[in-house]
């Protein structure tokens, strides 16, 4: 029998899937982009949320490793002329490399240090980028990308980065919910109990800082694909406040969290970016704000008042009267009855 939290949970990407999968029928070309935010940072946030929340590492490296997906895409059109599309698959072999590499290197440093580590390689990164002319074109950046013919309408690209995204998000949900995941919440909970029972802290971690690192390159060259572009500023440390944001905003720790912070994030973004001019201070102080007063975020608000309604509703069950007097002597009577038929 399905629990109460599955089913709600299932509802819940039912729901998703009705609202998304139409959205070009209805939306402007303009809600489109924004539509596709979601679907963008939703994955980016997810992805950098394996590393966050289920297995308790920080890194500072995540914009590196959407800017690697990013170029991805924008080098195998400049330099050798593939259609756009095939550095979509690439970014994956791309990031997965690249993240491994990093990992080689920082996790072999502990909490503050292995985040400093991170902080400094994605910045190496970010200056070969903005500086190497001759291959990404420098601080310039690739511009002017041309997607192949099938990706010619704006509700195309929508449908493609959706499937795409859609299928890294499902992947990420599995090894959140298989026994791999359930040893990375056992590092996160308590480093040293996990490896006194067996488990290898430091390849599960490199594991899954490759996994965090390649999912988040398919979301790069996802954003590549909707702006026809690459730029260096997409590999900056300062772009990595972005998916921390989103999570926290969501909930951290649960899957689900990044995709409902990603939506909340987008309309923030784009409301205080449109009425103010320093947005990054009313920003700032809308994230300073859940950090104290919601620190579980939207869904771990909802899981409470959810949870209490829940709660309310079965007591008021248990309590309720019969509905008649009839029911109430037939209830009283019917033990009766049965020691006097036995």
């Amino acid at each position: 029998m399905i629990a109460r939290a599955d089913r709600l949970r299932w509802v819940g990407w039912i729901a998703v899937l009705a609202i998304a999968l139409p959205a070009p029928l209805v939306l402007s070309e303009l809600q489109l982009f924004t539509a596709r935010r979601f679907v963008i940072f939703g994955l980016w946030a997810t992805s950098l949320n394996l590393l966050l929340g289920q297995t308790g590492l920080v890194s500072f490296a995540h914009a590196a490793f959407f800017g690697v997906g990013a170029y991805s895409v924008g080098l195998i059109t400049l330099h050798l002329g593939w259609p756009a599309v095939i550095g979509v698959p690439m970014s994956l072999l791309s990031g997965a490399v690249i993240a491994f590499l990093m990992g080689l290197v920082a996790l072999r440093a502990l909490h503050l240090y292995f985040s400093m580590l991170t902080l400094a390689i994605s910045q190496l990164l970010f200056v070969i980028v903005f500086t190497s002319y001759d291959i990404t074109l420098g601080d310039n950046g690739i511009h002017g990308i041309e997607l192949p013919a099938l990706l010619g309408e704006t509700s195309q690209v929508y449908w493609f980065v959706v499937a795409v995204a859609g299928l890294g998000i499902l992947a990420l949900g599995l090894v959140w919910r298989s026994p791999f995941g359930a040893a990375l919440q056992a590092i996160r909970d308590n480093r040293l109990r996990a490896s006194f029972i067996g488990l290898h802290v430091r390849r599960y971690e490199l594991a899954a800082f490759t996994l965090a690192g390649m999912f988040a390159a398919l979301a790069g060259s996802l954003f590549t694909v909707v702006n026809k572009s690459a730029y260096p500023s997409l590999l900056d440390w300062t772009q990595g406040a972005v998916p921390i944001f989103i999570i926290l905003i969501g909930g951290m720790y649960r899957f689900y969290g990044p995709l409902v912070g990603a939506v909340a994030y987008v309309v923030l973004e784009e409301i205080v970016t449109r009425e103010t001019l320093y947005s990054n201070l009313v920003l700032g102080a809308i994230f300073l704000v859940i950090v104290l007063v919601a620190p579980t975020g939207i869904t771990g608000i909802a899981e409470r008042v959810t949870g209490r309604l829940a709660r309310r509703g079965t007591r008021t069950a248990e309590a309720a009267p019969p509905a008649s007097l009839a029911e109430t002597l037939d209830n009283q009577l019917e033990p009766i009855s049965r020691d006097i038929e036995t």
